[in-house]
């Protein structure tokens, strides 16, 4: 994966974090960990839970399989079928 992801994924999960705390206003350290800690764990759950359903759908029928693809993969796959 590129690293822009990663910096996105980061920026999105600080950002999410400040907004929380403030709504909740925590002050310390310690809470806005946790605060922190929170976000990065529903962030993960609703990632999981969108690869699970993926793969059910693949499981199902539903979708062909690999259907949450690369844009490069996507392009590559589309030139070889003209």
């Amino acid at each position: 994966m590129s690293p822009r992801y990663y910096l996105i994924s980061g920026i999105i999960v600080v950002v999410l974090t400040m907004i929380i705390s403030w709504w909740e206003q925590k002050k310390s350290a310690k809470e806005i960990f946790f605060v922190f800690c929170r976000v990065l764990v529903l962030i993960l759950i609703l990632l999981f839970m969108l690869v699970g359903l993926s793969e059910l759908f693949v499981y199902l029928g539903i979708a062909q399989d690999g259907f949450i693809i690369q844009r490069e993969e996507f392009i590559i796959q589309r030139e070889k079928n003209r």
